[in-house]
């Protein structure tokens, strides 16, 4: 493992290599190397921003966009940019929103929806609204596409632009810093948690909650009227519902959770100790997983489910593109730990779910709480195992109470009506219309929290840094990695 001040020295080593490449006119390694940084940025959550990756971005963008010499935006005229074009994540419900403002909406995705299937796209849903145009953005260079998507938003003379992008490099950074002053820049804030780039070229921060709120204005460096506040709601993918294991008969009550796996990863390994806690305790229980993606998880899934003996009552069901209507026909939903989901903890209570959740005492990112208490404050996580026991045996006992929970955090929920609404009064005043509650954090905690992910060997940054650097490199700016790498080979 590395600690994460080596990783900190590799960062560094590769932002300078990015700012070498642009100095002698490589500006496509240039944007490589950013991106590379972006992904280690991401993965490590090593700072939240960084100003000379921001400038950099800039100075790339200059370079290499052909602008318009004199730009005239119209009023009636949106774009909305959109990286994923799926109907997860949150591009479903902006669009809508947006749509139903009655403006002139341009969609633009750089997903290459032919090449890639995994995941539905949003394409055909947006036939039904007569006001909305779409722009796919073809195969090209990075630079093609970057100027095939300033060209879109410009030629729709666009007044404002919402921005959906991914956290680890999007197309659109190397667009929005030289986009004309005529055009208003939002970016939804949907990786709250961790470093993205786009920073510094964006007017203002659609935030989704405290948490993410209170970050953009102690570490981002984000001024507190950039931020908007509109929380979201899960839209519903309108996938067909794939089916549970025929396990999961009537007499059973099944337990759903899922997510990225490395929510679900700490030293103490708490979240799987519930999951085996309540199987033990009550063989009514059917619990299903699923993940979005993993690290090692086939394999310690399966050592979990054979070490405790749990086969056919702990299944793994993969990944779930049909994960609304998974959601539909549980009965309860489990959130991760250490680190939970907020659009899963909203999918289980927009299907009126209610919700197990364990955080350590000290989380700083109570993301249930923050993501489903909009209409009324409910306390549904708990810090301590005794009171989340107590709570699971409620909620598989009684089903009567189960559904009541349910019912109460749907009800709690943003909803659909409230969004659009809120989506569309936000972007006319450039006023948050919901109290920005920030509040103190323990970076600690969090950096700690993703380090583990080095430390347990789920990630191992060593070989990508020095194999993203080169030997060379490596031994120039940042020498400790070159030294470790050898070390490392020399012991094998």
């Amino acid at each position: 493992m590395l600690p994460k001040k080596d990783i900190q020295t590799g960062f560094t080593a590769l932002k300078k290599k990015a700012q070498n490449a642009f100095s002698q006119g490589r500006y496509a390694q240039a944007e490589q190397y950013i991106r590379i940084c972006s992904n280690i940025g991401c993965q490590f959550n090593l700072q939240y921003a960084d100003d000379d990756i921001e400038s950099l971005l800039r100075k790339i963008a200059e370079k290499t966009i052909i602008r318009e010499a004199s730009y005239v935006s119209k009023d009636d005229c949106w774009t909305f940019y959109d990286d994923f074009c799926t109907t997860y994540v949150l591009g479903l419900q902006w669009l809508e929103a947006l749509a139903l403002s009655g403006k002139k909406i341009l969609y633009v995705t750089t997903r290459d929806v032919n090449a890639e299937s995994r995941h539905k796209n949003i394409l055909d849903r947006v036939t039904k609204y007569g006001n909305v145009r779409v722009e796919i953005i073809p195969p090209g260079t990075v630079f093609e596409r970057a100027q095939a998507v300033y060209d879109a938003i410009t030629g729709h003379r666009s007044s404002k632009l919402v921005m959906h992008k991914k956290a680890t490099g999007s197309i659109i950074d190397l667009v929005s810093p030289v986009l004309p002053r005529g055009i208003i820049r939002y970016v939804i804030n949907l990786m709250d948690q961790t470093f993205w780039t786009g920073v510094r070229s964006m007017d203002y921060c659609l935030e989704f909650r405290p948490f993410g709120a209170s970050v953009s204005l102690q570490r981002r460096g984000l001024k507190r009227e950039q931020l908007l506040m509109v929380p979201f709601y899960p839209a519903d993918d309108e996938n067909e519902f794939a089916g549970f294991p025929s396990v999961c008969t009537k007499d059973k009550v099944v337990v759903f959770s899922g997510g990225d796996f490395y929510k679900t990863l700490d030293e103490n390994r708490m979240y799987w100790k519930l999951i085996r806690n309540i199987l033990y305790e009550y063989p009514q229980v059917v619990f299903l997983f699923a993940t979005k993606n993993s690290y090692k998880d086939d394999s310690d899934i399966s050592s979990f489910v054979k070490d405790n003996h749990l086969e056919d009552r702990f299944i793994y069901i993969n990944f779930r593109p049909d994960i609304y209507q998974v959601f539909a026909h549980c009965d309860i939903y489990m959130g991760t730990s250490p680190t939970s989901g907020s659009l899963m903890s909203q999918l289980a209570a927009i299907n009126a779910k209610p919700i197990l959740q364990y955080y350590e005492p000290g989380t700083p990112d109570d993301e249930t709480e923050q993501a489903i208490c909009i209409n009324e404050h409910i306390d549904i996580s708990f810090q301590d195992e005794d009171g989340f026991m107590h709570e699971a045996g409620r909620l598989i006992t009684d089903e009567r109470y189960r559904q009541k929970q349910g019912e109460r955090l749907q009800r709690a929920m943003m909803q659909h009506d409230q969004f659009n609404a809120l989506v569309l009064k936000t972007l006319e005043t450039n006023v948050t219309q919901m109290p920005i509650h920030d509040y103190p954090i323990n970076y600690t905690v969090l950096d700690d929290r993703w380090h583990y992910l080095e430390k347990a060997g789920y990630v191992n940054a060593l070989p990508y840094l020095y194999g993203a650097l080169g030997w060379k490199d490596c031994l120039m700016y940042a020498p400790v990695l070159y030294l470790k790498r050898i070390r490392r080979r020399l012991s094998i």
